[in-house]
């Protein structure tokens, strides 16, 4: 499932049809009006999160690339197209994605601050739900949109690699010092990220997710689905403190 990083990603590569008007639009979403969608400007592109919104004079087209999602800029691919635009200078094509139509003001429908890469993110809310959630995995509470909107399974993975937790610890075992850190870490390193998809530098960037050894103490690192997320987590058992009640 892309992060938040890599939708604003796709918002840079999609910038240049702003201005344009829907040439054709096709594919299998529910409730989408296709042909009504035939001569509408785009006019902006906004993200929120793991979501990227289409904006038109009337309305807004929201996008959610789900676990599987894939989009296809100027070709296509052979899985079952759920959404295509076509535009004057090209197209773009979605898969494996919920789509839908929002007719609200996005600042009625949305909590900007809970982005991390939103320029109004507020780590200090972020931290107080955190603590509401005591007995909640580390894991788990790092991927909750309503928390950390943005924040997926390899940003998870990283933080807290880089801050020296395990993935199963409980959030309030866990130094409140570290879950600011932590929570910091969700924006800081996010920006990092998507610096790697501007530079093409992501895959050898990665310290521990979808790797097989830990950078620092060179032992193999433990992957197993940990929470109810149900998620991979990689973690290295010498160096990331597992947090834990001691009753």
């Amino acid at each position: 499932m892309p992060e938040g990083p890599q939708i604003i990603f796709l918002k840079e590569q999609l910038e240049p049809f702003i201005e344009q008007e829907i040439l054709a639009a096709k594919g299998t979403a529910k409730n989408i009006p296709y042909s009504d969608l035939r001569g509408k400007v785009l006019t902006e592109i906004k993200t929120f999160g793991k979501e990227l919104l289409l904006c038109f004079p009337a309305f807004t087209l929201r996008l959610h690339l789900m676990l599987f999602g894939k989009y296809a800029i100027n070709h296509q691919s052979k899985r079952e197209l759920q959404l295509g635009l076509e535009f004057v200078t090209g197209e773009v094509n979605f898969y494996a994605c919920d789509c839908r139509l929002i007719h609200e003001s996005l600042d009625k429908v949305y909590d900007w601050s809970t982005d991390v890469l939103h320029p109004t993110f507020d780590s200090d809310k972020a931290l107080e739900k955190l603590f509401r959630q005591p007995k909640r995995l580390i894991c788990d509470a790092l991927l909750d949109q309503k928390i950390l909107a943005g924040v997926g399974n390899g940003i998870k993975n990283e933080i807290l690699f880089r801050r020296h937790i395990h993935p199963a610890s409980l959030v309030g075992q866990i130094p409140e010092a570290d879950l600011i850190y932590l929570v910091r870490d969700c924006a800081s390193f996010s920006a990092e990220y998507l610096s790697w998809k501007q530079e093409g530098t992501e895959k050898e960037s990665w310290q521990v997710y979808r790797q097989n050894t830990c950078p620092r103490d060179q032992v193999p690192l433990r992957k197993e689905k940990i929470g109810k997320s149900g998620r991979s987590c990689y973690y290295c058992e010498k160096c990331q403190i597992l947090y834990l009640s001691n009753s």
